[in-house]
């Protein structure tokens, strides 16, 4: 440890009293005693281009610092805490470590002085915290989650050396320019670790307002950054192996310009745990400059800004390729993930369904297993209501009512049926649907075979002036926590086929050619079906918890590839033509459980193939929210390691599309409207989750696919702080629909 002589006052404040030097040991006061101070930056310790290691040099250590209070912060939770940061003449002088750190404070408003210390002489047992204050305090080098911080608990204040500093004056002003490099843009965050960094005016936002338990972020870029000179709906950050990234040539470098901001400073400064930062969406501009200190948390470098984001509308998202009308002879079809439509009722089928439920587990999906609090429970019947409005609100306006959406999402639950009472002018509310909450399995009267959330979507719309759907859907397709697949449909313009005993996938043998057992549900005779089989003995001996080969389970899916087979009318209500729609949403986390993933995918091109075997013309649509990139998308890199000698990529869709007989429609949308040729926003960029591929006598059909960009890039819902949508329907999913158009001559 490198010893230095600061300004913090160093003479006894009173004879006897009795300080504490930097080792931890007790010496008796003079006025010649001194202490050790440290840098924070030797704390922090020097980061070289190339650190992987972030650890403090200084970890578990007693040390004493030198800083000004630049920042308190507030926790969503009540939890307290500050940013410290050294003068900018009074640093290390070392670019590559941080001058600032982050003091966790747990809900205290006052630090404990150090016993015998001046700041215990002059304020007594406690100091209270003060943004503008110098002080000296004694602390243990900790760490939570990789972020370097002291603890209230094993922190005190040695002396307070000035007071009523203006932090941002005293301090090294720097404004946030972090390089492209993701890895580079990491070590730049880290040497600015608990220091203030500024968010220039002009700055524009990436990827629409998150909210989390913890709070909210909005992720943005400089507005001189090269991404936000492109021009109209391109001025954003889209994945690498999209053709408008602006990193050339290089793989996953995270588009390191961007930066994500944080609300911890917002409350501290507007004195309420109740807010949250701005509903900012994507192409908005920040009009005013603001600061905050720089926190790790999640695995982000969350710049805590002490205000509340000024803000200038810019492009609207949803008017980027919109969804257009069916024109005559066509038909849409959509895939809508409807993000945890789970109803207000306490299934009594399910064990993880509502508040007071135990828990569901499922020896054959560990991955699955539920345990209390089910954080997709709506917290009232007038939030899934409000919910309910809403997608339905988008299916009408921006869908422009497709004749068959598939649902990813929705709850498994179907204990209700639509009230006989019911009109879409009667106005039941809640008691639209007529249920059994109280018997189980077969004793329970109320279902109808329509799962109960978008059956009760499909009521909504038809009340809020929208066409008559149908809903539909094998419960088979769930989860253990009760997730499934399903559709909707208008019978006016689409029906269920009737299916045979012999039919290569509904059938009761179905010929789906894959080299282990089929579940028992393969055995159904029915239209929609859920379709399973055991994972391969190879794969599962590889299944681990966590990582690349984490597993969902040792069936080839936690929720089932659901099958529908449909026919399409023409305007007198004839048949016009059938199509087969395989409705998937597979495992997540593009980076993990990427064995299994692939598997889901050979499977998935297993069902295909069995279609195409039997009937070469047929048309069959298989999409959904794959979780995964398409091609030559992928999380891992040309060579990269993604396990022993597994090397990427890892290309976990290519029994998709090399063994399906199946197109992919993102190549056509990347092709026709790059710019709006996605379906996600993580981490600030655009990525497609959500994807179609088309059988060759369906491709000569399309007319055209696009992605509806209403959700993503909008501001998700802070219901749980009081704030109602900022933008209407705009933003109740996270996932952007995918929407195909067809002549149906």
């Amino acid at each position: 440890m490198r010893s230095l002589r600061r300004r913090a006052r160093l003479a006894a404040a009173a004879a006897g009293a009795v300080l504490v030097g930097a080792s931890g040991f007790l010496f008796a006061s003079s006025a010649s005693a001194q202490i050790d101070i440290v840098h924070i930056g030797e704390v922090q310790g020097s980061i070289a281009d190339g650190d992987t290691d972030f650890t403090s040099p200084l970890a578990g250590q007693t040390v004493y610092v030198q800083g000004v209070v630049t920042q308190k912060t507030l926790e969503t939770t009540g939890n307290k805490g500050f940013f410290l940061q050294e003068k900018a003449d009074a640093t290390d002088g070392d670019p590559l470590s941080s001058d600032g750190i982050f003091v966790f404070n747990n809900k205290f408003d006052t630090v404990r002085t150090l016993n015998g210390s001046p700041a215990q002489a002059e304020l007594g047992a406690n100091w209270n915290v003060q943004v503008g204050d110098e002080i000296v305090v004694r602390a243990v080098v900790g760490n939570y989650f990789g972020n370097v911080q002291f603890s209230g608990g094993s922190t005190f204040v040695y002396d307070v050396v000035e007071s009523g500093l203006d932090p941002l004056a005293a301090v090294e002003q720097v404004v946030v320019d972090p390089p492209n490099d993701a890895k580079a843009s990491t070590e730049y965050f880290r040497r600015h670790l608990g220091m203030q960094l500024t968010v220039p005016a002009d700055s524009v936002v990436t990827a629409g307002r998150d909210v989390y338990s913890s709070g909210g972020e909005v992720w943005a870029m400089r507005g001189d950054s090269e991404a936000a000179q492109q021009e109209g709906f391109a001025s954003r950050a889209y994945r690498d192996a999209h053709p408008l990234d602006t990193v050339e040539g290089s793989f996953d470098d995270g588009n390191g310009y961007l930066f994500v901001m944080g609300d911890m400073g917002i409350r501290a400064t507007e004195g309420t745990n109740e807010t949250i930062i701005a509903p900012a969406k994507t192409y908005d501009v920040i009009t005013e400059a603001n600061t905050g200190g720089v926190y790790l948390s999640f695995a982000k470098y969350g710049i805590q800004v002490a205000n509340d984001l000024a803000l200038e509308g810019g492009l609207e998202p949803a008017e980027n390729e919109p969804v257009e009308p069916a024109g005559r002879n066509e038909a849409t079809i959509a895939s809508y993930n409807i993000e945890n439509l789970y109803d207000f009722r306490d299934n009594p089928n399910s064990g993880c369904d509502f508040t007071g439920n135990g828990g569901c587990t499922d020896a054959e999906d560990p991955e699955g297993n539920v345990k209390p609090p089910f954080n997709y429970v709506p917290a009232s019947y007038e939030e899934y209501e409000a919910q309910l409005l809403r997608q339905a609100g988008q299916i009408m306006d921006d869908l422009h009512s497709p004749a068959i959406l598939m649902t990813q999402e929705g709850e498994a639950q179907d204990v209700c049926s639509v009230n006989p009472e019911w009109t879409k002018r009667s106005d039941l509310g809640a008691d639209r649907l007529v249920c059994d909450l109280v018997n189980a399995g077969d004793a329970n009267t109320g279902g109808d075979g329509a799962p109960d959330s978008i059956q009760e979507l499909a009521l909504v719309i038809a009340e809020n002036g929208g066409p008559a759907y149908t809903a539909a859907g094998d419960l088979d397709s769930a989860d253990t926590r009760g997730i499934m697949t399903g559709f909707l449909y208008q019978p006016k313009l689409a029906g269920l086929s009737k299916v045979k005993s012999w039919d290569p996938v509904f059938g009761a043998e179905p010929a789906i050619e894959y080299p282990t057992e089929a579940d028992a549900i393969n055995a159904d005779v029915q239209n929609p079906k859920a379709l399973n089989a055991a994972l391969p003995q190879a794969v599962v001996d590889q299944c681990t918890n966590s990582g690349v080969y984490a597993c969902n389970g040792f069936d080839v899916y936690s929720r089932p590839a659901q099958v529908a087979k449909f026919h399409l009318k023409d305007k007198w209500g004839f048949k016009a033509s059938e199509i087969y729609l395989i409705n998937n949403h597979f495992s997540s986390s593009p980076n993990t459980r990427v064995l299994h993933r692939t598997e889901q995918a050979n499977y998935l091109a297993a069902i295909s193939s069995a279609i195409l075997d039997h009937d070469r013309k047929a048309k069959v649509l298989a999409g959904g929210d794959l979780n995964v990139f398409p091609r030559p998308d992928d999380p891992f890199a040309e060579g990269q390691v993604i396990a022993g000698d597994w090397v990427g990529p890892s290309d976990q869709l290519a029994g998709l599309y090399e063994d399906s007989g199946l197109s992919s429609m993102y190549d056509y949308m990347v092709e026709e409207h790059p710019e709006a040729a996605y379906s996600y926003t993580y981490m600030g960029q655009t990525q497609t989750l959500d994807q179609m591929f088309v059988s060759p006598r369906l491709l000569r059909e399309v007319e055209s696919a696009v992605s509806a960009h209403i959700n993503a890039d909008y501001p998700a819902d802070a219901y749980e702080f009081g704030e109602e949508p900022a933008y209407g329907n705009y933003g109740v999913s996270d996932h952007d629909p995918s929407v195909i158009t067809i002549d149906i001559r």
